[in-house]
């Protein structure tokens, strides 16, 4: 009798050293909002930017849970598996149904070549070395697909990483080509991403370049339009800088055709940044693209911190038929935070986005129009350290818009959120 508890006690045990053994990482946000005219909070974004500003202006429940366990460690040699499922529901009931996303699942093996010490052999679906502005929640560097590859390639002052992902969008069997159709199912676009990271500049900071090539495939059954460029390249330099005990990046990107279109992040267009996109493709994808971006956090004094960021975008697709996108894309906003303690502090975040549009991109979409959007939130915070980065936060926000040129919501150019949202990340 004494047998089964004894055997009960050893079970618990090893399941509690096993449990202690997984990693668990995440990412979670979630609140309550309202407007002042009685109805539920509104993200304000400016119609045709890339992204908004995000403080006291996200009307969502957003989650990733990672799940990751160091399978192999042997002679310096080293296995790790991760994993990522991601959900978001509106945040407007109790009981929210959702199907979560499988956004990674890829394991890692480090120095298994021994030649090269230190690089990093991988396949699986991930989070590609993305690179965003945390301000505004924009991604401009973000091949993240179903993939493989090896990184971290030590060339003795810098490092060297290349890998191939592949990305296919759903069409629902339509894909709209100016005035023609094709019977185009599903567009693959393959991508391969070549990186040289940590080129060290001495007092001047450091440096990464990048190269992503894609190239859409078809099949016999599955043929895409001949007018429709299959293939184009990214280019991106980022140069990062320590100053005041923070940093600052510099980024320049150009694309091309293939690449040029829906925001263009070093995916393919048609695929855009956020999970989940689907719908037509149109063959307005030959042309080029290209971006500014300077952003980063700095210290301006023992109490007061502060993002910003600074961005200009211009694309010039050909206009042949439907869906012409270009536009310009001027951005600029600051986070500053002054800190009452290590636990509480005060923010304010003003933004301000302009969208002017190509007058072939108007007549394409007559809805489309120029429009400057300022945006301005006060936030009572209190977080789990003094830093601006310190996570979790718990606050209670005030947010102001205001759109020069066409309406937010009910009938107005001018709207005023409010409520209580946590975040938090580990």
């Amino acid at each position: 009798m004494k047998i089964l508890p004894l055997a009960a006690a050893v079970s618990a045990a090893l399941l509690a050293s096993q449990a202690m053994a997984v990693d668990f990482h995440g990412y979670l946000r979630s609140g309550i909002g309202a407007s002042s005219d009685g109805g539920d909070q509104i993200a304000m974004k400016a119609d045709g930017a890339g992204a908004k500003y995000r403080l006291g202006n996200e009307t969502e429940t957003y989650g990733e849970f990672k799940f990751g366990q160091e399978l192999y460690n042997e002679d310096g040699k080293r296995f790790y598996l991760d994993t990522n499922m991601a959900f978001s529901v509106d945040q407007a009931n109790d009981w929210e149904s959702t199907n979560p996303a499988f956004r990674e699942a890829v394991v890692v093996g480090e120095n298994l070549i021994e030649s090269l010490p230190g690089a990093k052999i991988w396949a699986g679906k991930r989070f590609y070395q993305r690179h965003d502005s945390h301000i505004i929640d924009f991604y401009y560097w973000n091949t993240s697909a179903p993939g493989g590859g090896i990184e971290n390639i030590d060339l003795g002052g810098a490092k060297m990483s290349l890998a191939w992902l592949r990305n296919t969008q759903d069409t629902g069997g339509n894909s709209e080509i100016g005035n023609e159709w094709t019977e185009a199912t599903s567009f693959t676009g393959n991508n391969l991403d070549l990186r040289f990271s940590d080129i060290q500049l001495g007092n001047a900071g450091s440096l990464e370049l990048g190269v992503n090539y894609a190239k859409y495939s078809e099949t016999d059954t599955n043929k895409l339009h001949s007018d429709f460029a299959q293939d184009g390249f990214m280019l991106t330099a980022e140069h990062t800088l320590p100053i005041m005990n923070g940093f600052n990046k510099f980024v320049l990107q150009y694309a091309s055709d293939a690449m040029a279109g829906n925001g263009f992040s070093g995916s393919l267009t048609g695929f855009g940044n956020q999970a989940g996109s689907t719908g037509t493709i149109s063959k307005t994808n030959s042309g080029n693209a290209w971006r500014v971006i300077n952003h980063g956090a700095i210290e301006l004094s023992s109490n007061i911190e502060m993002l910003y960021v600074g961005l200009y975008e211009k694309s010039d697709l050909d206009n042949k038929g439907f869906g012409t996108d270009n536009r310009e894309w001027f951005s600029v906003g600051v986070r500053p935070m002054y800190k009452w303690s290590n636990t509480m502090s005060t923010l304010m975040e003003v933004g301000y986005d302009d969208v002017s549009w190509d007058a072939s991109a108007r007549i394409a979409n007559p809805s489309r129009q120029d429009n400057s959007l300022t945006k301005v939130t006060l936030a009572q915070q209190w977080q789990a350290g003094p830093s601006i980065w310190s996570r979790p936060a718990l606050r209670a926000f005030v947010t102001y818009g205001n759109n020069s040129d066409i309406e937010i919501a009910n009938d107005s150019k001018d709207q005023v959120t409010f409520g209580l949202q946590m975040e938090a990340w580990w």
